[in-house]
């Protein structure tokens, strides 16, 4: 009975316990202040090469592939203008990523010094989802899962904070003030539209980042629907704090006279703030649902500059005169049997094709927008440069208004798709979705990035217009693995 008592009376304090909130209001709006891209240092960073990454959703396959792609990168050594050695990692300015690829990307700039010596431990190969389900079965959390203030997505918070970030927050991210700059991306349920942890973001909620736990961020970013309950933020708007909107949306509203991209953005980031009273919370779930390649941010800073971190505002500056954006895309295509049956395809497999399968084909004319608008970039720099000449020919002394300065773009896809080995092509895009694989399919995704990397023409295009005499390590990759990690897909003959 004593036991019974005291059982009863731990359930008790438990729910009557308050839930530690995600976010918090901020003090005064201070556009100088906070997790900024414009807060972070650059000494050990080349201005004039701007490098921008982005990592896909996919669980720990994502992670694990993002990881190998680090790795490559840590190890692509070129020399700079000044003749001193540098690699290509410490250039990278900015990383946006979602789901699986958020892990690995603010673990990297939390812990940098650590990040090749301790991510695979503490998290690749940890299995993430046998930890979340021991709590979900741990008697004294099904009190706190029965309160409408605390779910599983908390749990999952809770896990990554104590046992991954070690109850870092975005504050930390400020401390050491370097650079890369990390923008974790959640889907707004309301909006259909990216969420950034990111001061620039949380400023419409009057809300200070720089109080929030990362682990709050990656776990928004990885909340895949129906497996994790959605991230709530509460919305600190209605009580005010000086924010004004910036330039850009403040003319953005207007529809007439803006892009429609601009205008839908601008309406889209303006309710936080003129519809606060409708939006006390915002509802957060997996960013793969808006953006799975993490690429829609860098592609409205590039393009418009509707961002602090303006990279046309840089350009025209003179501080960069190249631009290198580097895609680690761990899509699957798992082998499918619903037209070989008669029968229509059951309920999994259309919440994962609903899921997923639409965005393969966005993350597709993401990818595509950005090449475009680097070729446009060219061409335009090429008609410019052609109308010059011809006006020191024919009319010396006219000028033409404005300076288009002189800018190399690079765009780097690294993903499954360019595995030349059918059947490492396979076992890559089979691996499954979920947040724990063995040890060799980890290690094959993490050998797979380091491959795509060094492989990458795209890459090596690139890193010989910086130093023409740069070339990759070679990278084999034994068969002996694949047919660890996937055996029913191993066929004759090594591939490299």
């Amino acid at each position: 009975m004593s036991r019974r008592l005291l059982l009863v009376a731990l359930l008790h304090s438990v729910t009557a316990c308050a839930t530690a909130p995600i976010n918090v209001p901020l003090d005064r709006y201070d556009a100088s202040a906070g997790y900024r891209y414009q807060n972070l240092s650059a000494d050990d960073n080349s201005d004039g090469l701007f490098v921008i990454l982005s990592f896909s959703g996919g669980g720990t396959r994502a992670a694990a592939f993002s990881f190998g792609v680090m790795e490559a990168l840590h190890d692509v050594r070129y020399r700079a203008a000044g003749g001193s050695e540098r690699r290509l990692l410490q250039d990278v300015d900015v990383i946006a990523s979602v789901s699986g690829g958020s892990f690995t990307a603010a673990y990297y700039a939390l812990f940098p010094d650590t990040f090749f010596s301790k991510f695979p431990e503490e998290f690749l190969h940890r299995d993430i989802e046998r930890a979340l389900i021991g709590r979900v079965l741990r008697p004294w959390n099904w009190a706190r899962l029965a309160r409408p203030d605390f779910d599983r997505i908390h749990l999952a918070v809770e896990l990554y904070d104590e046992t991954v970030f070690h109850e870092r927050t975005f504050g930390d991210l400020l401390a050491g003030r370097r650079k890369p700059f990390i923008i974790l991306n959640a889907t707004d349920m309301t909006l259909g539209r990216r969420f950034e942890f990111t001061q620039e973001q949380f400023d419409l909620l009057c809300s200070d980042v720089s109080r929030t736990k990362v682990a709050a961020g990656v776990a928004a970013s990885s909340a895949f629907p129906g497996l994790l309950s959605p991230l709530t933020l509460k919305n600190f708007a209605t009580a005010g704090c000086g924010f004004t909107k910036p330039e850009w949306m403040e003319t953005g509203l207007d529809r007439a006279h803006n892009p429609l991209e601009r205008y839908a953005r601008a309406r889209d980031l303006a309710s936080y703030q003129d519809h606060k009273e409708e939006r006390p919370y915002i509802h957060l779930l997996d960013g793969g649902l808006a953006d799975n390649i993490g690429l829609r941010g860098p592609y409205v800073a590039l393009k418009l500059g509707d961002t602090e971190w303006n990279v046309p505002a840089r350009i025209s500056a003179g501080a960069t005169r190249r631009v290198l954006v580097i895609t680690a895309n761990a899509k699957t295509k798992p082998r499918r049997d619903w037209d070989q049956r008669e029968s229509a395809p059951g309920l999994l497999d259309v919440l994962s094709f609903v899921a997923s399968g639409p965005m393969d084909n966005y993350s597709f004319d993401t990818v595509q927008l950005v090449r475009d608008f680097f070729v446009e970039q060219r061409r335009a720099e090429r008609a410019r440069a052609s109308c010059e000449r011809e006006m020191r020919r024919t009319c010396p002394e006219a000028t033409l208004p404005g300076i288009l300065p002189d800018v190399e773009y690079h765009a780097v896809e690294l993903s499954f798709d360019a595995v030349p080995d059918e059947a490492l092509r396979e076992c890559l895009e089979n691996l499954p979705t979920s947040f724990a694989l063995q040890e060799a399919q980890v290690t094959l995704l993490r050998r797979a990035g380091r491959a795509l990397v060094m492989g990458s023409s795209e890459l090596g295009e690139a890193m010989r217009a910086i130093d023409p005499s740069w070339t990759p390590d070679p990278v084999p990759i034994d068969r002996a693995l694949i047919e660890q990690a996937c055996p029913t897909t191993a066929r004759q003959g090594a591939p490299r």
